[in-house]
């Protein structure tokens, strides 16, 4: 894979990108915290008949990422928009982890035109969940976080999101990469997505997977996504928390790489 940086308004971008003639391109968006090497199983498993791309968020991995002006998911929707028009890519499938999955969102909204389909691994449509009133909490909320220690606070950010040990053990280093301060900052723009109203986007074909061992708000979020959204899937994936593509990847690729091979049939019909 032919690897990068993309030099953005928003930081210097590290990307992995293969190009295949005429395949179609998927693209991988990372949770927060985490980096590229999040989707590793993913990009094995679907190398040989897709072209890829895999990149770490402004100041995830090896970006860097200079002072944040905006929320940090419209941020990066551009900075992906940007990243895509440096590459020549003018449309592709979106997959997103968590965080990853309200980029990919904001991106739709914005760019539906260069989106053939989603997926989501897992996440919550971006809608109001909450009333408004409800942001007069989230300083507290915050405020709660910013008491944990640093290296308790990555060592629970892993036993929270993972069933697997190693996998636990990547999303702490990982996040301790990250840096609590900016982890703390994305959460609160997260929390605030969930209450602000958004623009509807355009009907596109639609995978949401989560965890049997996810969260139950998550859980029923994922399930009346799908109910009220047309062309979409909703599928659980077993022995799985949070990081499903890496706790139980045999049993997600299989899903993903279906509903991969839906898509192409769609197209060719």
């Amino acid at each position: 894979m032919k690897k990068g940086f993309y030099k953005s308004e928003y930081g210097d971008i590290f990307y992995e990108f293969s190009l295949a003639d005429e395949k179609p391109i998927i693209i991988f968006t990372h949770g927060i915290g985490m980096d590229h090497k999040t989707f590793e199983m993913q990009v094995e498993a679907i190398k040989s008949d897709y072209s890829v791309l895999i990149w770490d968020l402004p100041g995830h991995g090896s970006s860097t990422i200079k002072e944040q002006k905006e929320r940090f998911t419209k941020m990066s929707a551009d900075c992906l928009n940007g990243l895509l028009n440096e590459l020549g890519v003018h449309k592709a499938i979106l997959v997103g982890q968590s965080l990853g999955s309200m980029i990919v969102q904001h991106f739709l909204i914005k760019h539906p035109s260069k989106v053939t389909a989603t997926v989501h691994t897992p996440g919550i449509e971006l809608r109001s969940h909450i009333g408004s009133w409800s942001k007069m909490f989230i300083p507290l909320m915050m405020g709660m976080f910013h008491l944990f220690p640093k290296n308790a606070f990555c060592r629970l950010f892993g036993r929270h999101r993972a069933e697997n040990i190693e996998v636990q053990n990547y999303l702490s280093d990982s996040m301790r990469h990250t840096g609590k301060k900016l982890a703390l900052q994305i959460t609160k723009d997260m929390v605030y997505d969930l209450i602000d109203k958004h623009p509807k986007p355009m009907n596109k074909p639609l995978l949401i997977t989560y965890g049997e061992k996810e969260l139950f708000y998550i859980q029923e979020a994922s399930r009346k996504w799908h109910d009220h959204t047309p062309y979409s899937k909703c599928v659980k994936i077993k022995n799985a928390n949070h990081i499903l593509n890496q706790d139980n990847p045999e049993e997600f690729n299989k899903v993903f790489i279906g509903f991969l091979e839906e898509i192409k049939k769609e197209k060719v019909s």
